[in-house]
């Protein structure tokens, strides 16, 4: 069971990153300050950012860049492998100790390391989960070319021979 399921998630992985765009070549083009909100946007900073506070990683592989998701997924595993080392020597150093009354703080260094850098790494994965998204819908609407969609009214007069009369419609505008 554990081979399947590791076998769908490198798929999934392998075909997101197949159609990656890559953030890297955008970046240099666009700058994510310069992201307004549009209702057609691709991509939502604020779903990228919750999603990668709850989970590293997770805004960035819904940004459409895999890639740098399990990285930040990774970095906050091997934070809590860490973290989880320091935590067992301390209970068995506590353990082994506690008739003696002696503690000299084994574990503790192991455990503090692996919580900042999980908090490091957590914080860097919503700012980055976010400004992807921006950086991606950027370009995103630079290659589709749509700026702007309005459906407005039309009334205009219209003459036809000897009579007058009135043209009344919708008026679809697409601003490239």
């Amino acid at each position: 069971m554990k081979k399947l399921i590791l076998l769908i998630f490198t798929a999934v992985v392998l075909f997101a990153s197949a159609n990656a765009q890559g953030y890297k070549l955008d970046k240099e083009k666009y700058d994510y300050r310069t992201w307004t909100y549009e209702a057609y946007d691709r991509y939502n900073p604020s779903v990228c950012g919750v999603t990668s506070f709850v989970l590293p990683g997770l805004g960035q592989m819904i940004a459409n860049e895999p890639g740098r998701g399990v990285a930040f997924l990774g970095a906050a595993m091997g934070s809590m492998v860490i973290y989880s080392i320091g935590a067992a020597q301390a209970t068995n150093v506590l353990d082994a100790n506690y008739y003696s009354g002696t503690y000299n703080g084994e574990g503790l260094t192991l455990m503090t390391i692996g919580l900042v850098s999980l908090i490091v790494v957590d914080i860097w994965s919503i700012v980055d989960a976010v400004r992807v998204a921006k950086v991606k819908n950027l370009a995103w609407r630079d290659n589709t070319g749509f700026n702007n969609i309005r459906l407005e009214p039309y009334i205009a007069p219209i003459e036809s021979y000897n009579s007058t009369g009135t043209q009344v419609g919708l008026c679809l505008k697409l601003s490239f």
